[in-house]
């Protein structure tokens, strides 16, 4: 649980899945607190998309000396891990949706040709059934596929390498006092079980919160995501 003698209100950040952009927050934008501010972090469309290399990105971008809740979706898991190690008196907290902290799928497909596989317009069987939900309308699968259609095919085979290439051993241990609150996906197709179980080992302090969905936590349950990020800044 976060400290609630805190004298100040922490901006809360939001970080991205791996589409990198801010066009599927709308959900939670629509559902705030009215007294937060928040920030929606786009990622670099061009360039390194390491860890590494997008937490110097990061860095440069959120001036310092603000305190900040670390929202992260997904692939961005890792790179708030990263950032709250290197700013550990600036975070708040750090909130992980649907995320991981190894290769959530088999390493060995790091070995295929990405780039020519992510030119082609995905199904809309396949976005429901790894990342929307099979029960998501049309007009919600057409949105997220237009997003994926529109990402640069190399920027999004080297983010996925970023995946395939993570151990756990990577991710850095983070200072007692920031507290993690993990929200996994219970339906998940996309990051399985093992893979959600490691995240939990590697920081067994978190507060951890399964909830019904599909892959796209923010997305597609936005309500009770907020509630648990809200009681986990004022547990009382």
């Amino acid at each position: 649980m976060m400290d609630s003698t805190a004298t100040t209100s922490p901006i809360w950040t939001f970080l991205p899945g791996l589409h990198g952009t801010t066009e599927l927050f709308y959900a939670v934008k629509d559902l705030l607190p009215a007294e937060v501010e928040a920030e929606f972090i786009e990622l670099p469309s061009s360039g390194k998309q390491s860890y590494k290399a997008l937490t110097r990105w990061l860095q440069q971008e959120l001036p310092e000396g603000q305190k900040r809740l670390l929202i992260a979706e997904s692939f961005s898991g890792p790179l708030a891990i990263r950032l709250a190690a290197e700013r550990p008196d600036e975070i708040s907290g750090i909130v992980l949706a649907a995320s991981f902290c190894d290769a959530p799928l088999n390493p060995g497909i790091a070995m295929l040709p990405l780039r020519p596989l992510f030119m082609v317009k995905p199904s809309r069987t396949a976005l429901r059934h790894f990342l929307i939900g099979d029960d998501a309308t049309d007009t919600e699968v057409a949105e997220l596929r237009a997003i994926i259609k529109d990402m640069p095919s190399a920027t999004l085979a080297k983010r996925i390498r970023t995946i395939l290439n993570l151990e756990e051993s990577d991710n850095p241990s983070l200072p007692q006092q920031i507290p993690m609150l993990i929200l996994q996906a219970q339906s998940d197709n996309l990051v399985p079980w093992e893979a959600q179980s490691r995240l939990v080992s590697s920081y067994p302090k978190a507060s951890v919160h399964w909830i019904e969905s599909p892959h796209l936590i923010l997305q597609r349950e936005p309500k009770q995501c907020m509630q648990r990020i809200v009681k986990f800044i004022k547990p009382n």
